[in-house]
């Protein structure tokens, strides 16, 4: 354990600066961007922080996260799996005009 962490106890992740919105307040200017986090990395990542550390919560954001939900419903099972309580998901809900695709998103969310 690195003792300068010894308090870590929450991990955050941006998911993506892709982003749907076109908030005015916005800081980060353009979300155009395709780019994504790797979704095994940061799986393996929840798993082994939660192993050295008292992590008490996690939480998914971005752009918006659900434009890549396969990586944020990864990220939460891990957490999931390491018993971390607390996941937490920021998101503006538009990520698809499909309601079935929305439907289908939100069940694998749950």
């Amino acid at each position: 354990m690195n003792k300068c962490l010894k308090n870590l106890n929450r991990i955050e992740f941006v998911v993506t600066m892709a982003c749907t919105g076109k908030c005015r307040h916005c800081s980060q200017g353009e979300h155009r961007s395709n780019d994504r986090i790797d979704t095994n990395l940061a799986a393996d990542a929840v798993r082994k922080i939660a192993k050295e550390y008292n992590i008490e919560s996690v939480m998914t954001f971005g752009g918006e996260p659900l434009l890549c939900h396969e990586t944020v419903c990864e990220i939460h099972k891990a957490a999931r799996e390491m018993n971390i309580r607390q996941r937490q998901l920021i998101t503006n809900g538009y990520f698809s005009k499909d309601f079935d695709r929305i439907k289908r998103v939100a069940q694998k969310i749950i």
